[in-house]
């Protein structure tokens, strides 16, 4: 029974879930089809449902590939097929009164739904693509890049 014990203390010791620490976490990928990847650092990573987001991730869908994005403050962001998303900023503190969300569309199409930083300080959420930056300032919107 020890050697249980032991054994699954390594486990998480040395495997930690996703390979980030839990103070980067900021979402997950809620639901998925299709090819979906996630680049971080140098890597594509093959993403799998709840698998956790950080800051500068970027979320690539394939040709036939959906993902729905749920943010810790309970913002949602569905990206459409060949959409390439990248999440520049994210700070969700409220016992700090610290809110911005900042993401860029490189192309693909995504649907935006409003949690609580843009309820709470819309100022602070902005879209960039490559020929243009938007201030959001309300809570549902679609944007395609095709």
């Amino acid at each position: 029974m020890k050697k249980c014990w032991v054994f699954f203390i390594m486990f998480l010791f040395f495997f930690p879930c996703h390979g980030m620490a839990q103070e980067d976490y900021i979402g997950i990928i809620k639901t998925m089809s299709g090819k979906v990847y996630v680049q971080r650092d140098d890597r594509r990573i093959i993403a799998v449902p709840k698998m956790s987001l950080s800051a500068k991730d970027t979320v690539v869908t394939g040709h036939s590939g959906y993902a729905g994005i749920l943010f810790t403050d309970g913002t949602v962001i569905t990206l459409g097929t060949r959409a390439e998303f990248r999440i520049d900023t994210y700070i969700f503190a409220p016992e700090d009164d610290a809110y911005y969300f900042s993401f860029f569309l490189e192309q693909g199409s995504a649907i935006y739904n409003s949690g609580k930083i843009g309820k709470l300080s819309p100022q602070s959420v902005k879209l960039s693509t490559p020929k243009a930056t938007v201030g959001i300032r309300g809570t549902r919107f679609i944007v395609d890049l095709n």
